[in-house]
């Protein structure tokens, strides 16, 4: 006996996806609507149950088609729309660190469909002057400035607060702006106390100077690294002398680092203990190559900060009679996943916090395999 005729004409054709058809009626009834719609609204338009609706909702979301806000819990279509242009000035093309934030950053840029406008500072408080001033001409939603001098940071602060333009700072704090970077002390505790629990199993907690490396033209905010340092060493060595701390700036380079550390170990002896903190990774690798050219990779220990993706660090953290016991990880390559959706909630007139920080992990020689090159979170994969 034949089928009804009526429920033959009801059943898809052949070869209709049914849940791509549901996708696309969810995304009909957002353009339609144009505004920002609640889940319920949603599912009644498109004849969905809730259940439904949310999960195609969550996986439009993942794909960067859909935007939900935390605060109204609101969907919004973002298909079709260049929703946003975001100007981000880059510290250097040239530091690797900086080169695997700025890919982060394209590459969530494309999925939320935002207009990046990418710019180069080089380093140089002129450059990044001027490419503020391009940004406020083109007249961007947002600007990213990622640039290491403090002393230019209220004047940028100013230009664009005179074009109404709000703004983000990573790494290095900008009056009015938000901040994302690490978590300067914390960073520098955990670092600081690598090196006392070093000192004490290798060398039974004789320390006789500490080098610190610095970048001073970044002002205050780093100098927390630092300070954290000291206090993360003294944690861990409570009896140790203290008082052979030398300071030195190495304006975050790797020359820098490679000059002050040759500078500063040519007067040591050769059986003193020294223990060196470098700001960052870049003068962490300036002051190895200072320490193999003296011979002192046994009465030195270094930790670095940033564990970007230069190769060079996780061929020294391997070698085995390195001076380099590990570096502070804060996982350039996430920088981007977690600031363009910080971004567009206070865009979309959300709260956001004036402070938000990257996570932190100490890489050592005990557990570099888990931390492999582009993934730099600890997991396997």
């Amino acid at each position: 006996m034949s089928e009804n005729p009526e429920s033959e004409s009801k059943r898809p054709p052949r070869y209709y996806i049914e849940v791509l058809g549901k996708a696309l009626d969810v995304m009909n009834v957002m353009k339609q609507q144009a505004g920002e719609l609640r889940l319920s609204e949603i599912a009644d338009a498109a004849h969905l149950d809730k259940a439904t609706a949310f999960r195609v909702l969550y996986t439009l979301e993942k794909r960067g088609y859909v935007f939900r806000s935390l605060q109204t819990k609101k969907f919004k279509l973002l298909l079709g729309y260049r929703i946003y242009r975001v100007g981000y000035a880059q510290l250097s093309s040239e530091d690797p660190f900086v080169h695997s934030v700025t890919q982060g950053l394209i590459e969530e840029a494309k999925r939320w469909r935002v207009e990046l406008i990418v710019m180069d500072n080089r380093a140089d408080p002129a450059t990044a002057v001027k490419n503020a001033q391009a940004m406020i001409e083109q007249k961007v939603d947002f600007a990213i400035e990622y640039q290491p001098h403090y002393r230019v940071a209220p004047l940028l602060a100013e230009m664009f607060a005179q074009a109404r333009i709000p703004t983000m700072a990573i790494d290095i704090p900008q009056p009015g702006a938000i901040f994302f970077g690490a978590n300067n002390y914390t960073a520098g505790l955990m670092g600081g106390q690598a090196l006392g629990h070093f000192a004490r199993k290798r060398w039974h907690g004789r320390v006789d100077r500490i080098i610190l490396l610095e970048l001073t033209q970044a002002g205050r905010t780093p100098q927390s690294r630092i300070l954290g340092t000291l206090r993360g060493i003294q944690s861990a060595l409570p009896a140790a002398d203290h008082r052979g701390v030398i300071h030195r700036d190495t304006k975050g380079t790797e020359a820098g680092g490679y000059q002050v550390t040759l500078k500063a170990l040519r007067s040591a002896r050769p059986r003193e203990h020294v223990l060196i903190a470098a700001v960052n990774d870049a003068a962490a690798l300036g002051a190895l190559r200072a320490i193999h050219e003296l011979g002192r990779d046994r009465a030195t220990a270094i930790i670095g900060h940033g564990f970007g993706p230069d190769p060079r660090l996780r061929v020294e953290i391997r070698r085995r009679d390195s001076a380099l016991i590990g570096s502070v990880a804060y996982f350039p390559d996430q920088y981007g996943s977690k600031i363009l959706p910080i971004i567009l909630r206070w865009l979309n007139q959300e709260q956001i916090p004036p402070t938000n920080h990257t996570d932190h992990a100490l890489v050592s020689k005990e557990n570099i395999r888990q931390f492999r090159p582009g993934r730099e979170d600890g997991k396997q994969r």
